[in-house]
């Protein structure tokens, strides 16, 4: 125990490492990325894991606000609970972005499936408030439950021209079941989000035409998530 209360030891065991998905927008593939034990230190490795995603989606739980993710550092996160007023930007290199907890199915979860997924590229973001909208069509009728998420397909979308083209891949995600908190999800926010700094209705669907999912069909197995 140090002067300030805590440990200053590094850790061993990389426990300090919350577990993450990450979507690569310019590939169009998503990730787990496991922390592999190399015998001198731990490196990222990451898992495709594009063709048979699965997870429950902790939409109770967005955070967002800025998100900066520098090359061979950790990510700066300046962020608020959905529905709060944004923080101010911490810097230029921040960019609007959110992050969120899920739970991979079994089928490519490997041994640490409750994990962190954030991302600031508008191709994610994007895809991510299609499935959150129907997400807000359908959660009364789901009475508390979380949405149970697919990736469908990617999109490939240009921007730009000449040397300056880039192609992104927007996610289409999908609602497939409704299930319960799994416990090792964590729990809800214990007090709701104060009011009066609300950016958005944080009961209402905004009115996109997307499809509502109705709930809960039993599309998904029960051991999926174990």
């Amino acid at each position: 125990m140090s002067v300030f209360g805590f440990s200053t030891e590094p850790s061993n065991g990389g426990g300090d490492f919350t577990p993450i998905v990450k979507y690569d927008a310019r590939a169009g593939r998503i990730f787990r990325v496991d922390r592999l034990d190399t015998g001198n230190g731990f490196e990222n490795n990451p898992i495709d894991i594009t063709t048979n995603f699965k997870a429950i989606f902790d939409f109770e739980n967005v955070e967002v606000g800025w998100i900066d993710f520098p090359v061979g550092s950790a990510p700066s996160f300046s962020l608020v609970p959905m529905g709060q007023q944004l923080p101010e930007r911490p810097s230029a290199k921040h960019k609007n972005g959110l992050r969120f907890m899920l739970k991979l199915a079994k089928g490519c979860g490997g041994d640490k499936p409750v994990r962190e997924i954030a991302g600031t590229s508008k191709a994610f973001l994007s895809g991510i408030e299609a499935v959150y909208t129907m997400y807000l069509a359908g959660k009364q009728a789901a009475a508390g439950k979380l949405p149970v998420v697919v990736l469908v397909s990617t999109t490939p979308v240009s921007s730009g021209s000449g040397d300056r083209k880039s192609t992104n891949y927007h996610p289409v995600f999908q609602i497939v079941d409704w299930v319960e908190r799994p416990d090792d999800l964590g729990k809800l926010p214990a007090d709701p989000a104060p009011k009066g700094n609300s950016t958005a209705p944080s009961g209402t669907a905004p009115s996109t035409g997307a499809t509502v999912m109705p709930p809960p069909k039993k599309n998904t197995d029960d051991n999926d998530f174990g």
